[in-house]
């Protein structure tokens, strides 16, 4: 991923050095599991540590030479460590290493990620009791419908933010496994014991199966994870630019950026940005899914599209999801043109209440229906407010006579219902 979009900490946790600190904790973990058994001689494990580190010149130098990462890896860790380096990768394959440390990063970036969609909840929930009265024009196909307030808006996207963590959390626990079980799983040259106690070691969970790798239903299960995440932030994100819009003009992000030719612009750049990036996210999804089925016990299709895939969606939703919160937190909020827009259909909105009070006082439904949706169709098209159109209907005129809508109680029955539901699962 490109540095614009790669904030800390998760950035550092997917660099080339971070990958290979973590291979070198699984190769340690099973030498030291190897030495507790009594399969290497005591002291081995000391002398190797003692003796190791990341040298990135002379593993990339190996790896020119022989064309494999893994064994140029090696192949450097065993000059530095000398005759105890030999028992280093005893028994395992390439995977058991790849795999088990892939897993360990995948594990520490879910719990990035969880840090931040937090944060983001947290902002959330802050806003919508913040703006638990402020009613606004509620919208569906795009067109005015009844009012809603803005709190309920801000606390639906906590709720879904909250589901969200809850997949995040359950692809943590997935992908918490380690395989250290040699080729093709069979646990021919490596024991059920150095395994377990290695994963135990590194707080992952052995596998109870596998084959040559960690198999990736696994692996796409977290990317679907956060695949919907993604999802959730363009949706906030969409919102705020449409209630952006000059003709809207009812919220602004914090800083909106201008124009290098128009000067009046102010521009929703962020949220674009967001529901952007959130393509990337859905794309690598099927790049996972197309992982899963490989030949046989493995083969290489999947390992070049997750040195991209993988990195990319850690670092594109951390950075989502932290750009997310501070236009949450930060939003410019406009009443007076929220105000505006729920008088611009003169009533219209109110057309249920209208509707109920007709039938409620002898009409039956379809006509009351009628009426109002005509009624509707006039006001609109000559300007008039709805509630002077139907009384140019005398049926429904003598009714309006002896009855009336009362806005402020319907306002704030509203502002009421918006506080219980914001306030927690109680509707008692």
């Amino acid at each position: 991923m490109i540095d614009r979009y790669a904030l800390s900490p998760m950035k550092e946790l997917w660099t080339k050095e971070a990958g290979y600190a973590r291979w070198l904790e699984v190769e340690l973990a099973a030498l030291a599991a190897m030495e507790e058994l009594g399969e290497v001689p005591a002291g081995t494990l000391a002398a190797v540590k003692a003796a190791v580190s990341i040298d990135l010149p002379r593993i990339e130098g190996i790896e020119q030479q022989i064309g494999h990462d893994l064994l140029a890896f090696v192949r450097s860790l065993e000059e530095q460590a000398g005759k105890p380096g030999r028992f280093l990768h005893r028994g395992l394959t390439s995977s058991d290493v790849k795999d088990t440390a892939l897993s360990l990063q995948m594990r520490d970036g879910l719990g990035i990620l969880l840090d931040a969609a937090g944060r983001l909840s947290d902002a959330l929930l802050a806003r919508a009791r913040a703006h638990q009265d402020l009613v606004v024009v509620g919208r569906t196909h795009g067109m005015h419908a009844e009012p809603t307030t803005l709190g309920l808006k801000f606390f639906l996207w906590h709720e879904e933010i909250a589901r969200d963590a809850a997949r995040l959390e359950r692809a943590k626990e997935t992908i918490s496994v380690g395989k250290l079980s040699g080729p093709v799983g069979t646990y021919s040259g490596v024991s059920w014991e150095v395994e377990k106690l290695a994963c135990q070691s590194l707080g992952l969970e052995p596998v109870h199966a596998a084959n040559q790798i960690l198999q990736r239903d696994r692996h796409a299960e977290v990317m679907a994870a956060i695949a919907i995440t993604g999802a959730t932030l363009e949706k906030i994100a969409l919102e705020i630019r449409h209630l952006s819009r000059t003709e809207v003009g009812e919220v602004e992000e914090p800083s909106p950026e201008g124009s290098s030719s128009m000067p009046h612009k102010r521009n929703p750049i962020r949220s674009e940005r967001i529901c952007g990036l959130a393509r990337l996210l859905r794309g690598n999804l099927q790049a996972a899914l197309e992982n899963v089925a490989l030949w046989h016990e493995r083969d290489m299709s999947h390992s070049s599209v997750e040195r991209v895939i993988f990195p990319d969606s850690f670092l594109v939703l951390h950075y989502a999801l932290a750009t997310t919160a501070d236009l949450a937190g930060g939003l410019v909020v406009h009443p007076d043109r929220i105000a505006a827009n729920l008088t611009l259909t003169q009533g219209a909105i109110y057309s249920q209440a209208l509707l109920l009070l007709l039938v409620e006082h002898g009409m039956a439904r379809a006509e009351a229906h009628e009426a109002v949706r005509a009624a509707s169709r006039t006001a609109s098209a000559e300007g008039m407010p709805l509630l002077d159109a139907l009384r140019q209907v005398p049926k429904v005129a003598r009714i309006l006579k002896g009855a009336s809508v009362d806005e402020t109680a319907l306002l704030e029955g509203l502002r009421s219902t918006s506080r219980r539901i914001i306030a927690g699962p109680s509707r008692s």
